[in-house]
């Protein structure tokens, strides 16, 4: 029970003293660790998206200004989902693809899509 009160006692002397030493160590510590939680966050939400993209880009060819505009519509989950409606459900009017092409990108978004939101 000792030690367990003194390890305590320490995390809230490292999280509370504003001492340049301890401060920069803390500051580092949370910096990283924050980082890393923002990272896999991001990796989670967006896996079907970047499987989307790499798909797309294997599949055709793509210009500079296309691939620019693929990454930034496809950039997370919800961005490929209000793609595949806007576009390929609604059949609005896409500045960069349309006919074979918006149709062979549609049918990868739709496959890229998880099963639970179809």
């Amino acid at each position: 029970m000792k030690k367990f009160l003194f390890f305590v006692v320490v995390v809230l002397i490292f999280f509370t003293v504003d001492h340049p030493l301890i401060k920069e160590q803390r500051d580092k510590l949370l910096g990283e660790g924050m980082t890393a939680l923002g990272e896999t966050s991001q990796l989670q939400h967006s896996l079907a998206a970047k499987v989307a993209r790499s798909e797309i880009e294997r599949q055709l060819s793509l210009t500079e200004t296309e691939r620019d505009y693929l990454n930034e519509a496809l950039l997370t989950d919800k961005k490929l989902e209000e793609f595949h409606i806007r576009y390929c459900v609604r059949n609005e009017l896409n500045l960069y693809f349309y006919e074979s092409r918006l149709a062979v990108i549609c049918d990868i978004v739709l496959s890229s899509i998880p099963t639970d939101k179809k």
